[in-house]
């Protein structure tokens, strides 16, 4: 699937080979000219366990580019696979799959799971789930038993922290347990006067559900709101839904 938008590969999330490209490229496909792409190397990243009730996807792939780096995805597709992803829904898939453009992937993708059914299903395109589900009882759609890999890297799902990235590049990445030690150790200013979630990466139903719940505990506890926190999802149905959701939360 090409696509004329960096963020094309978030279809990685249902399983697809999504490619961000120019207008030109696009031309090719639109007149049934062959497209031609140098042939990428490939990534392959096992995901090990179950994550913790503090993590997210996000906090999957922001390890993955903490290991390889702003480049270390160039000329590459990314592919995971394991235990990991049998576990993690459609929606935490398509965020980390959106994210490989951070680290210059061609794409990144998954095999079909259960959890991406059930998606295709609740969005009412049931018929997709079943010629998937033909596809992968002839085993198109899972990688290949013994595949080799051009690099690999294994995650223990269970062992992620919460993570910051940052600042000034997404592939410093620092677990929130050592967040502390390392303001001081910088002499930064360890004050937080804005929050922000949505964009291209947190603009799910599952991240803004999350994100509602913090805030709903927070205010059971008594807390008081002491920074501006903005929503910017990335579509205008969801600006709704997750801006009626936030304010309901926040509301004192």
């Amino acid at each position: 699937m090409l696509g004329c938008d960096s963020h094309t590969p978030n279809a990685g999330g249902l399983g697809a080979i999504a490619i961000g490209v120019g207008g030109a490229d696009a031309v090719d496909a639109m007149t049934a000219t062959p497209w031609e792409l140098k042939a990428p190397k490939l990534i392959g990243v096992e995901l090990k366990g179950e994550l913790s009730g503090w993590c997210s996807a996000k906090d999957v792939i922001l390890e993955v580019v903490g290991r390889l780096s702003v480049r270390g995805g160039t000329g590459s597709i990314i592919e995971y696979y394991g235990e990991g992803v049998e576990r993690m829904g459609a929606t935490g898939l398509a965020t980390i799959a959106n994210m490989g453009a951070e680290m210059g992937a061609t794409t990144s993708t998954f095999p079909y799971s259960a959890n991406m059914r059930q998606y295709l299903h609740a969005t009412n395109r049931g018929p997709v789930a079943d010629a998937a589900d033909h596809a992968q009882a002839a085993g198109l759609l899972s990688p290949d038993a013994g595949c080799e890999y051009d690099q690999h890297l294994t995650i223990d799902l269970a062992t992620l922290e919460p993570k910051l990235n940052g600042p000034f590049t997404p592939d410093l990445s620092t677990p929130l347990g050592r967040f502390g030690d390392l303001v001081k150790e910088k002499g930064w200013k360890d004050e937080l006067s804005a929050a922000l979630i949505g964009s291209c990466t947190n603009s799910s139903y599952e991240d803004m559900a999350r994100a509602a719940s913090i805030a709903r505990q927070a205010k059971a506890k008594g807390l008081s709101v002491k920074s501006s926190f903005m929503v910017t999802p990335g579509c205008v149905l969801l600006s709704l839904f997750s801006r009626s959701l936030l304010f309901a939360a926040l509301v004192r």
